[in-house]
């Protein structure tokens, strides 16, 4: 009886039109949020695609570099200059072997005979792009060496072709033991070397630091060797820094990393957008309930003061209107849940199947919270604008 009494002079078309705003904006915010968490589990070969912007940095041979007239050594300047850009997180410098190394197999571990020059490289372990067992020290039995992925498949379908000889699977690299050549000016040996890995990201052959740097104090001249390969992070959205930097320096960088760039750039701001439209959406049919709360009590501020003088309390008023918004508030979250699995699976999944993307379904359970933030905010809010409308209908009756 109460219910019916608060709620008979109440605005059917405001109702509405607050219902359906809160659906729409309701179910496009836990839709967006949604999508977010599956796309940043989205990875593109072994790099994630949300991952940290990593980006190796090199600068142009240019025919003057060729005639000796220029270098693409980074200087000490460079690196400062490099670390004092605002966008960019991280620099980190390649180390570089100042000896001679080759590589051969070892007899009797599968691999085809051969001998062939190398060059080692060394960058923080910070960088790495693979969870590798990446520990070298004296007394270790091997040399754990990473090659870029890009290798094997120039071994099997070039090398391995016009040579003559079987191709060589990943399993069968990893496995195999290799013999490293090592050949300074005054001391040459032979070390026992292992893959222990296969990088997308870094095109180099990468032994730990702390291997390169006791080679090259045995091994090397003693005069490290600048470096002509630069690893650095950027913060997210900075494309248009990354280019001017490109222009300024001379930079040569991989385009499939600055593709990385521009698609993070992209995905970031649509769904940033869409996330923002939906929030506006929420916030404006919060308001809108907010103001049809106003309006019904208003309309109803002859019963409830009646009410309050026949011994109604406020808090028994508020309790009943509210009670009857949040099975309203509660009916819409459970739909805007509802509604955003049914797109999610029906719509965007299809879809994403049908262009040969799969992303990795990421659980619904921060979806859920989400929404029954959003639940709690709408209770939350209306419940203090009643109890202030009651109180403010029973304080005039008094005067």
């Amino acid at each position: 009886m109460l219910r019916k009494i608060l709620f008979r002079n109440s605005t059917n078309f405001q109702f509405i039109f607050a219902t359906l705003g809160a659906l729409v904006g309701l179910t496009a915010l836990c839709l967006s949020f949604h999508l977010i968490l599956d796309v940043r589990s989205f990875h593109s070969g072994e790099e994630e695609l949300f991952g940290p912007n990593q980006i190796v940095i090199q600068k142009k041979v240019t025919k003057f570099s060729t005639l000796g007239m220029n270098s693409t050594d980074f200087t000490e300047e460079d690196l400062n200059e490099l670390e004092n850009k605002e966008f960019i997180i991280d620099v980190a410098p390649f180390k570089s072997v100042d000896f001679q190394v080759a590589i051969s197999e070892v007899k009797g571990d599968g691999l085809p005979p051969f001998y062939a020059d190398m060059f080692f490289q060394s960058i923080p372990d910070r960088f790495m792009d693979i969870d590798v067992d990446w520990e070298w020290s004296e007394e270790s039995e091997y040399i754990p060496i990473v090659l870029p992925r890009d290798f094997i498949m120039i071994i099997n379908y070039g090398i391995a072709q016009s040579q003559g000889f079987n191709q060589i699977s990943e399993e069968l690299l990893m496995a195999a033991r290799l013999n490293i050549h090592l050949k300074g000016e005054k001391k040459k040996d032979i070390m026992m070397g292992r893959v222990v890995g296969f990088s997308q990201k870094i095109s180099s052959i990468l032994v730990p630091e702390s291997f390169l740097d006791y080679a090259n104090a045995t091994y090397g001249s003693g005069t490290p060797l600048p470096p002509n390969r630069v690893f650095i992070e950027i913060k997210d959205d900075s494309y248009g820094e990354l280019e001017d930097l490109m222009e300024e320096m001379n930079l040569d960088i991989a385009k499939s990393a600055i593709d990385v760039v521009k698609v993070k750039t992209i995905i970031g701001v649509i769904i940033g957008i869409f996330g923002i439209a939906s929030i506006l959406i929420t916030l404006l049919s919060l308001m809108g309930f907010v103001q049809y709360s106003q309006l019904a009590l208003s309309k109803a501020s002859y019963e409830i003061q009646t009410l309050l003088r026949i011994g109604y309390s406020v808090q028994k008023i508020v309790k009943t209107f509210i009670s009857s918004l949040t099975i309203i508030f509660g009916a819409i979250t459970a739909a805007a849940i509802i509604i955003m699995i049914l797109v999610k699976v029906f719509i965007v999944n299809t879809w994403l199947d049908r262009n040969g993307i799969h992303l990795e379904e990421s659980s619904i359970l921060p979806t859920i919270l989400l929404a029954l933030c959003c639940f709690g905010l709408f209770v939350g809010a209306n419940y203090l604008n009643v109890r202030k409308t009651v109180r403010n209908l029973g304080n005039s009756d008094k005067r």
